[in-house]
């Protein structure tokens, strides 16, 4: 004999912070309290997704910097040795 449990799920949906904020923006816009672009007035939905791209392109950036500052040094390392050697 199989016995089924089933467990209550409880989903909180809310509206956060930012969705209240594009809800105002939006309906201040539709009303004619704003004139600025609707790219602005949906700023604060791609906003978060932008910084965050934006900090991932500057330690990608980073890293790579690192690297050919690694390399440069690894190749000068290696010509000091060759030189060392030849004379």
């Amino acid at each position: 004999m199989t016995h089924v449990v089933l467990q209550n799920v409880i989903r909180k949906e809310s509206i956060e912070f930012t969705g209240l904020i594009t809800i105002a923006l939006v309906v201040a816009k539709a009303k004619g309290y704003m004139d600025v672009e609707w790219l602005w007035v949906f700023a604060p939905l791609w906003w978060p997704a932008a910084l965050v791209l934006g900090l991932m392109l500057i330690i990608v950036v980073l890293i790579i910097i690192a690297l050919f500052l690694a390399l440069i040094a690894y190749i000068a390392l290696n010509a000091v040795k060759i030189a060392y050697h030849l004379t």
